[in-house]
């Protein structure tokens, strides 16, 4: 039901501070400032001003584009064959506008670098400098400069009101001092992030050891799915899989944000037993890292490290893969380093000494997939396999960690949520993670770029709509 209000609604109301919502409220402002308009617009922040921004903040923010901002067609033929309910429509327009949104998220003062690194990479990269806190740290300060705007921190929203039609015109919130109160709206955007910082929805949708499955940055626990429960509890469709989260692996000694383990291609991972169980050579070190480490949680109790030697520790640009702010386990032979990172060291030498003597001839090359392989093994290593024999021998204990959810609330190419007929909800909006699309893969760099792009197209068809030029 509505709620009574004292003072005249806002023009927009965005709930969360992350890439989606900034870039709504900015594209919204922009388009109502060439209409010659100037409206109020009141963005919400669970988190304190300091940490304002949710995940986005922690993100390096790499982007799927090349240097000519061209998004790669490879990467959106891989996604559209990766499930059958993947959304075609979407993504296509992410394949047409991608190089728009680079362009103007430098227009707005975030600069997107290229500069491609010293080992194979599955695709052409973009990355933020200065990662998300710089888009977070822009936007902000552009919107803050603007009259009629606010952001209003460590206020959270508990659920929306709607008008004697369905429209949604507002919702209540809770503020710092715990009591609530409604805020009207003609418009509300929900920009709440995923559900990934909620253990009760992971457990529900993902299964009941997700409690093993850390956060890869501070900024998730922000993200408990308020926006997914608000919106269905008006009727609002999902879209995504709800049982598949995107991870990487991380170091598992380390609370440092985002110490992503990614050297594995150039050496091997274990079990707890001490047993390889992957083709480490399968993929790029950024391809390879999400499924592998849904597998480490999956399938081997959350339990593995990653093994190198000395010949491996010195492949320029080494540090850039591995990210921990903790210097691996360290031993000079394999049998110690084993008793470091808890396996049996008699097992851990029989697989070390069997995939040693089956590498095989060849160049070893980290730039390119160069077939350097093994032969004979159960599970052949298929690019670059260098022996381990070269002391010191080093490990990584290895965690996995939730960056988002998959699943989410279904929008429509304009941004506007819609029921599981596909009809429109008046007046909600959904932009960024809280909206779901992905579907068993997820390809990397393509979060933010998703996000921006799609905000960006809301903000304007929110202006549009209810702001019609005079």
């Amino acid at each position: 039901m509505s709620v009574p209000q004292e003072t005249a609604p806002l023009d927009l109301l965005v709930i969360g501070c992350g890439a989606g919502g900034l870039t709504v409220a900015e594209a919204f402002l922009e388009e109502a400032e060439r209409e010659g308009r100037s409206p109020r617009v009141l963005l919400l922040e669970r988190a304190p001003r300091t940490e304002r921004g949710g995940a986005t903040r922690w993100s390096w923010v790499n982007v799927t584009v090349d240097s000519e901002g061209v998004v790669d067609p490879g990467v959106i033929a891989r996604i559209l064959t990766s499930h059958p309910d993947v959304d075609e429509d979407y993504f296509r327009v992410i394949e047409r506008e991608g190089a728009a949104t680079v362009a103007w998220l430098e227009e707005h003062g975030v600069q997107i670098a290229h500069q491609r690194p010293p080992f194979a990479m599955a695709n052409d990269y973009g990355a933020m400098v200065g990662g998300g806190a710089s888009l977070v740290e822009a936007f902000c300060s552009l919107l803050e400069a603007r009259d009629g705007v606010e952001i209003r921190y460590d206020t959270e929203a508990l659920r929306l009101t709607t008008d004697e039609e369905g429209r949604v015109d507002g919702a209540i919130v809770r503020g710092p001092d715990g009591l609530t109160s409604p805020l009207a709206a003609d418009a509300v955007v929900l920009a709440t992030g995923g559900f990934e910082g909620s253990l009760e929805a992971v457990t529900r949708y993902v299964g009941q050891r997700a409690g093993q499955i850390r956060h890869v940055v501070p900024g998730l626990r922000f993200n408990t799915g308020d926006g997914l429960r608000m919106a269905t509890e008006l009727g609002a469709a999902t879209a995504g899989q709800f049982d598949r989260l995107h991870v990487q692996l991380v170091d598992e000694r380390t609370t440092k944000p985002d110490a992503g383990i990614f050297g594995i291609p150039y050496g091997v991972i274990v079990d707890g037993r001490g047993r390889r169980f992957v083709d480490e050579g399968s993929a790029t070190a950024e391809a390879l890292n999400a499924p592998l480490a849904w597998s480490v949680w999956r399938d081997h109790d959350a339990t593995a490290s990653f093994v190198f030697d000395a010949r491996a520790a010195r492949i320029p640009g080494w540090e850039f893969l591995n990210q921990s702010d903790i210097e691996p386990y360290r031993a000079d032979t394999l049998a110690e380093l084993a008793g470091l990172i808890g396996v049996d060291p008699a097992a851990l030498e029989e697989e070390i000494t069997r995939f040693n003597a089956a590498v095989g001839d060849g160049d070893f090359d980290p730039g390119v997939l160069d077939g350097r392989r093994t032969n004979g093994l159960d599970i052949d290593k298929t690019n670059w396999a260098l022996p381990i024999e070269e002391a010191p021998f080093f490990a990584y204990p290895l965690a996995t960690a939730s960056t988002f959810s998959y699943g989410g609330i279904r929008i429509d190419l304009q941004g506007r949520v819609v029921t599981p007929r596909g009809t429109v909800i008046p007046g909600l909006y959904g932009a960024g993670v809280v909206t779901g699309v992905w579907y068993g893969e997820y390809p990397g760099a393509m979060s933010v770029l998703r996000t921006v792009t799609f905000a960006r197209r809301t903000g304007g068809e929110i202006a549009a709509a209810r702001m019609p030029a005079r």
